[in-house]
């Protein structure tokens, strides 16, 4: 795991990412009273487009907004290839969602009921080079875990095709597939083929059946 050398959450570029103005806000001062730069972004999509040229030392995003969720927001910042750590934040403790923020690259999760000081001490960890994820909530997404790779197992689903299965639950495109997965098309049409074969799912409503038979198993979370 990678390490980072701040040793507080003080004089640091941070980028916060939320679609909700009235917390943006809100986290906004909490940090800045602790000495630190901040940039704020009601929309994921703009913060893309300029968030490189910033250079911040953390990235806060919210997992759930309208415009991008925070899993996807995760996908296209490892795909831009941005070193900063990032930290997922949400009033929804959905241990599904969690896991696979922290499967794609998040380096923890704070709830958005954590008092300010119990946020700074979140930070502090992070910036010190640890996973942050409360306790409680890292016990019932160790179990989601281990759900997840039963019925890979089961089903011998590969990482590629788990991933596949996310992107067609979200409504994306064969090439918007390609394009998050930095794959050509007929790669995730291969894949999509394995996948409805080993979730015995066929015909023109197959992209459907297999998200709803994902989600049965435990998979997908609805």
């Amino acid at each position: 795991m990678a390490r980072y050398c701040r040793k507080d959450v003080s004089m640091n570029k941070i980028v916060i990412i939320d679609d909700h103005q009235l917390f943006l806000y809100g986290l906004k001062l909490t940090l800045e009273n602790e000495g630190n730069l901040v940039t704020t972004f009601d929309s994921p999509l703009k913060a893309l487009t300029e968030i490189k040229d910033i250079n911040p030392d953390l990235i806060l995003i919210d997992l759930y907004m309208s415009e991008m969720s925070g899993i996807a927001m995760l996908e296209a910042l490892m795909k831009a290839k941005m070193a900063s750590p990032v930290v997922v934040l949400s009033a929804s403790e959905c241990y599904s969602d969690v896991y696979h923020a922290l499967q794609n690259g998040a380096m923890g999760f704070i709830p958005k009921s954590y008092s300010p000081q119990e946020l700074i001490y979140a930070l502090d960890r992070v910036f010190a080079g640890d996973l942050f994820v409360p306790e409680d909530i890292m016990v019932e997404i160790e179990s989601v875990a281990q759900l997840e790779e039963k019925s890979k197992q089961d089903y011998h689903l590969s990482d590629r095709q788990i991933q596949i299965l996310r992107l067609l639950q979200d409504g994306k495109k064969n090439r918007e597939i390609a394009d998050a997965l930095c794959i050509s098309q007929d790669t995730v049409k291969f894949h999509q083929k394995g996948l409805y074969l080993a979730l015995d799912v066929s015909g023109a409503s197959s992209r459907l059946q297999a998200v709803e038979k994902a989600i049965s198993i435990g998979l997908l979370k609805a």
